[in-house]
């Protein structure tokens, strides 16, 4: 260890109750976790490459959560994250088989840019570093050198490259940049002289364009910017030989700290309000955090209460599943490998268990959690944010029981697929009301990226519970496209028996109201009566229409939902009402075993109001009346 590095480590761990770093009080319990983490790894005046001991507990794309451009073209090529079967998928030619041989590394610039920059980050090469790393089989360093020398030889940098191709700009430069550092280290006692010289030589181009674009880009919030941020520090801290090392450390820091005070909410939530970069986003603080302390460097002063408030976030917000909810452009990203690795790093501070029912009212998303593990997930998304990486989903919400979904988002797709425009950011989409038939106008053009903006939509209750949980989320009359209604979607959730999805349209005329619901891939069926569905998937449930003066019924057609990247066709239960001046929906949602006994609905007017009784052999019965906006029990 470098007299540098042991003067840090000896003032960053001194005392026993912790110190004051930045303005940023450490705990004796964290200290701890950064000695096992550093202390049992060899030292000398190298830098410290802080993630080898990872490589032998993780895969390399579950440690480091992909952007999700290229999580969509990773599920859609290799279908996997686990190193040996990309490893052997590459060697069984399918670089050559999609790409073409040569291989075409700019192919599909103009036509799938997504699947041209998946190529071009190498999302796919530190698994064979890391197959060497276990196996010590140098094959794998063969074949991985191979590939660099071919794209190196390829791809060279010219003076116009980073305008004439995507290959030598922004985020490819970035992830290239952090995927070579791991094969250099993985691989460093295997690759000979030449060979890291190669990889060196090459990473200058890369640190040259790096601190001419993200370093000299004015600051902003976008995760491109943090990620950017992150390889320019990979690279002025474990290359500290490049000509430009210094400056690209000063200048990702500065970029970070950035982000840390401005790209999340005070609550937590990113503003971009993606749930499925979140992990992806939340590792760059944790890796830069990594790197800073493992080589001396004081590392962003806010990093880790920012870090444990993305824990927090995480923790709360995940599905049953072990995912995150796929809200906007977002894969059903694995969060347990993010929060596991953070959590080390936090040591008492950490948050290890799922969180309860919790509202972050700045980023303005609720998960409520009522009846325990066999009980009720719900996740409420007024959609504070249309446009960009934003869906037109305002008023949206997941329903699970007994750890199934029951009602569910229909997610994103692949960037490239015209089903991007053409459904899944519509309005459509979303379990969401569609009024008078108009849809969110630029989330339903032809048009890829259209401008980010902020609504007026918001959570306006929050009461959790024991016996009840409800939220109220309101989308006022000058939201664009509620035709001047004010709506108002209350959801309850009646102990771990029933929720009730409460919809309130108050106007001066007359609408038309399409309430929608999207179901998983399931069987479903329509009642006699078409007050009412039966859905099993895994779980079956009834879902009733508890309002008797009503003409509506449901309907059920077909939407697309994405299933870990795939695309497929899902049930889409729509039900319609009409009426004016004040106009309400109450739909109730009984789950059951399926094959046990079906619980007993009856619903009955008692002096205007609507009284509902639930009921089960051998279980007390759940009654309750349909208020204004929720339930209450009787």
């Amino acid at each position: 260890m470098t007299s540098g590095r042991r003067l840090f480590v000896k003032r960053f761990f001194a005392g026993t109750a912790g110190v004051a770093m930045g303005g940023l009080y450490i705990s004796a319990a964290p200290a701890d976790a950064f000695r096992k983490l550093f202390f049992d790894q060899p030292c000398g005046d190298s830098p410290l490459f802080p993630f080898t001991r990872y490589a032998g507990r993780y895969n390399i794309g579950d440690y480091i959560p992909k952007d999700q451009g290229g999580k969509f073209i990773q599920m859609a090529l290799l279908g996997t994250e686990e190193d040996e079967k990309i490893v052997e998928a590459i060697r069984g030619g399918l670089i050559a088989e999609v790409y073409g041989e040569p291989t075409g590394w700019s192919r599909f610039e103009t036509t799938e840019v997504e699947k041209s920059v998946w190529l071009n980050r190498f999302y796919f090469l530190p698994s064979f570093a890391r197959m060497y790393h276990l196996t010590g089989d140098r094959s794998y360093l063969d074949d991985m050198m191979d590939i660099i020398r071919q794209w190196i030889s390829d791809n060279p940098l010219l003076p116009d490259s980073h305008r004439t191709t995507y290959n030598w700009r922004d985020m490819q430069v970035a992830w290239r940049s952090i995927h070579f550092s791991w094969c250099y280290y993985l691989g460093e006692k295997g690759l000979s002289a030449e060979e890291k010289k190669l990889i060196t030589d090459s990473l200058e181009d890369h640190a040259h364009i790096l601190a001419t674009g993200f370093g000299q880009a004015r600051l902003n919030e976008f995760n491109h910017q943090s990620h950017g941020a992150l390889a320019m520090l990979y690279l002025g801290v474990l290359f500290p030989l490049l000509e430009e090392a210094q400056e690209l450390r000063q200048k990702a820091l500065v970029i970070l700290n950035h982000h840390l005070e401005h790209a999340f909410y005070d609550d937590g939530g990113n503003v971009e309000q993606m749930f499925g970069y979140y992990p992806f986003e939340a590792h760059l603080f944790r890796d830069a955090f990594l790197l800073c302390t493992a080589n001396g460097i004081e590392p962003p002063p806010a990093t880790l209460s920012r870090l444990r408030s993305m824990v927090r976030y995480l923790t709360a917000v995940v599905r049953p599943d072990g995912t995150m909810p796929p809200v906007n452009d977002s894969y059903e990203m694995p969060a347990p490998t993010i929060t596991e690795t953070i959590n080390e790093l936090l040591g008492t501070m950490a948050l290890a268990e799922r969180q309860g029912s919790v509202l972050f009212p700045d980023t303005q998303v609720a998960v409520m959690r009522q009846g325990g593990d066999n009980g009720w997930y719900l996740l409420a998304n007024p959609a504070p944010v249309i446009g960009s990486h934003a869906h037109a989903g305002r008023l949206g919400f997941e329903l699970w029981h007994s750890g199934m979904p029951l009602m569910t988002e229909s997610g994103c797709c692949n960037y490239d697929d015209p089903a991007l425009v053409k459904w899944y950011r519509t309005t459509r989409a979303h379990n969401s009301v569609i009024i008078d038939g108009v849809t969110e106008a630029a989330t339903s053009s032809d048009q890829l990226w259209v401008p980010r903006r902020e609504t007026p939509n918001r959570i306006t209750s929050w009461m959790p519970g024991d016996e009840i949980s409800c939220l109220t989320m309101v989308s006022p009359p000058e939201e664009a496209t509620n035709a001047g209604v004010r709506w108002s979607r209350t959801i309850s959730l009646v102990g771990d028996r029933l929720a009730v999805i409460s919809d309130t349209f108050e106007t001066g005329g007359e609408h038309r109201y399409e309430i929608l619901l999207h179901l998983p891939h399931a069987a479903v069926i329509t009642g006699l009566t078409g007050k009412s569905l039966t859905v099993s998937s895994g779980i079956t449930a009834d879902v009733i229409a508890a309002c008797p003066g009503s003409d509506g019924g449901f309907s059920v057609t077909e939407g697309m939902v994405s299933l870990r990247g795939v695309t497929t066709m899902a049930p889409l239960a729509s039900f319609v009402i009409q009426g004016k001046g004040i106009v309400r929906s109450h739909l109730l949602v009984v789950p059951w075993s399926g094959d046990g006994e079906r619980a007993k609905v009856k619903c009955h007017n008692k002096k205007g109001t609507t009284h509902i009784s639930v009921s089960r052999s051998g279980e007390k019965a759940i009654r309750i009346a349909l208020a204004t906006e929720g339930v209450r029990l009787l």
